[in-house]
Order: C-alpha cells, then structure tokens, then sequence
C-alpha cells in the first residue's frame, strides 16, 4: 500500500473521530437547533431589510413633527439616543425617560428618540452618527439657540478609549466618540445644553464636552465600567438611579445628581462588597456644572415645576 493511500486513511479516520467527538469541531447539529439557526438568521436579515428601507421616513417623521420654540416660554427639547441594540435595557430605558421628560418637563412634540433595537426598527429610527447629527441640526432649527436649553441623553456600551457603541443587529455601525460628539454640539449653535451619558467609560466624555453653557453628567470615571446594562432589565444602574428614583424628587440638577451617586454605590456595595480591592470597581459617576449653566438651569427648573400658563416668560 502507497503512502498516499495510508494517509488518506488516517485521515479518514481522524475526521471520523473528530465527528464522534462529543464537541468535535465539525459534530452535526440537532435539526431542531439546525431550524432554530436558520430562522434567527431569516428574522435578522428581515430585520436589516426592513431597517434599511424605512429608515429614511422614521427619522423624517420624527424631525418633521417638532414644534417650533414658544416665545412665551424656554422651551427644552429632548433626544434621547439608546446605542447598542444587541441588549434592550438601552431602548427600554431612554423610551421611559422621554415619557417622562414629555410628561414633567413640557418636552412633548419637542422630543427625538434614536434607538438601535431588535424589536423597534419598524417604529423607531435607528441611533448613528447621521441620525444623531440630522436631529441636533432638526432641533437647532425649531428652538431659539441662544434660549431654549437641549437635554441629550446618551445610554450604550462604552470603551475604555471613550467610544460610544452604536450597534445594531446584523449591521456594522461606527461608534460616537466624545470628541466627535463635542463638535457635533458645537456644529449645532445650540447655546444651553445638558448631555448625559450612560456607559461605561463614560467619564472620558467630561473634558471633550466642557464649556460655559453646558452641564455634562457621565455614569462613570473615565477609567470605570458602569453596571446593570442586562438583555432583561429596564434600567442601567445609573438610569434607575438618575432619572426614575432622583431627579422626579429633586430641587435641582445637582440635587439629583447626588442622590443618584449615592443610590448607585449602595446598588454597588450590595454587588461587590467593602473591601479595598473591590472599591476599585466601584462606577463614580461624574458632574460637570459650570457656573453659568447651573444657574440658568436652576431659574428653568423652578419654572418648570409650574403650569404653563403659570411659568414667567
């Protein structure tokens, strides 16, 4: 017998033990698992069709809908972006904080909500760097710039490099990193502004975003994971914390800054513990509030806690 004819009989029966193999690399699937594979597959690739095609008129929709600024009034106008659509905590939470916002802080027909999700590319726009540039430009054109104030919310996954994830399913999708934001903002001519971001490494959107106008908020240090960003859950441990147990309470901005630091490290302490080591895990959330922005923040803020008809122009 050839040599040839012996390796190709080793081989042989090496492929066939590699097949036997319980988790051999090649071992068949279960048709049930097989079918299983093959519709997600089919879903995910209606999904990104159905994205594509409908996109263009979800954003529109949304953009064409906001009402010019009352000069009455300032007006405050919401956009909440939810980044990562792999997990629905992100579209779960920044949908309640726009009820929210819409509810309590007059922002109805003033609110954008972008959101990457496995369940909403039928209904909602997707959040990317475009959308998020065509709703600053959308909304800077229906507010008064230099006085109505923009409340951006940002909820994702973050990197240790500062990088925004905006992912969504069966589709490749480039991040938002912090100095791309900062000069997407400055783009907008938009005077009065609070940007919170909730991620982890979030902190490192702090410095990009400084100035005199605006008050900036992160779920972390720059150097910190932020927690609670499970497939199942409603909220983030910051967004839990921030905008459904502090801020609807709160005086101020500030004031709910500081309950919601402290409610987050007590979640933390019941998650990692006291000791040394594990305090190095803890989030820190970050607060940027230059002098100017608390202040003209602080007179809104009052007179938002009033009717309308009520509120000082």
């Amino acid at each position: 017998m050839g040599f040839f004819s012996v390796f190709s009989r080793m081989l042989l029966l090496l492929a066939a033990l590699v097949l036997a193999w319980p988790g051999g690399v090649q071992a068949a699937k279960p048709k049930s698992q097989q079918a299983w594979e093959d519709e997600e597959d089919r879903r995910v690739q209606l999904s990104v069709e159905t994205a594509l095609y409908k996109q263009p008129a979800l954003l529109a929709q949304q953009l064409n809908a906001l009402k010019a600024s009352d000069p009455k009034h300032v007006n405050m106008y919401f956009i909440g972006v939810a980044g990562d659509g792999e997990q629905e905590v992100f579209r779960r939470e920044i949908e309640y904080v726009k009820r929210e916002f819409d509810e309590q802080h007059g922002t109805q027909g003033r609110s954008v909500v972008l959101a990457n999700s496995r369940s909403s590319v039928e209904r909602l726009p997707m959040a990317t760097v475009t959308s998020i540039r065509e709703s600053l430009k959308a909304v800077a054109a229906r507010m008064d710039k230099s006085r109505d104030i923009l409340f951006l919310y940002l909820t994702s996954h973050g990197s240790p490099d500062h990088v925004l994830a905006l992912e969504q399913e069966g589709m490749f999708l480039r991040g938002l990193g912090a100095k791309e934001l900062a000069d997407l903002l400055k783009e907008s001519g938009i005077r009065w502004k609070v940007v919170v971001v909730g991620a982890c490494y979030s902190g490192g959107f702090l410095t990009p975003l400084k100035e005199d106008h605006t008050i900036v908020i992160t779920a972390s240090r720059p150097d910190r994971s932020s927690f609670g960003c499970q497939d199942e859950n409603d909220f983030t441990y910051f967004g839990r914390a921030f905008f459904k147990d502090a801020l609807p309470a709160s005086s101020s901005l500030s004031d709910a800054f500081e309950t919601a630091r402290k409610l987050v490290r007590q979640r933390e302490t019941q998650l990692f513990g006291h000791s040394r080591k594990q305090a190095r895990a803890y989030s820190e959330p970050q607060m940027y509030e230059p002098p100017e922005a608390r202040h003209y923040l602080a007179q809104w803020w009052l007179g938002s806690k009033q009717p309308a008809e009520q509120r000082a122009p």
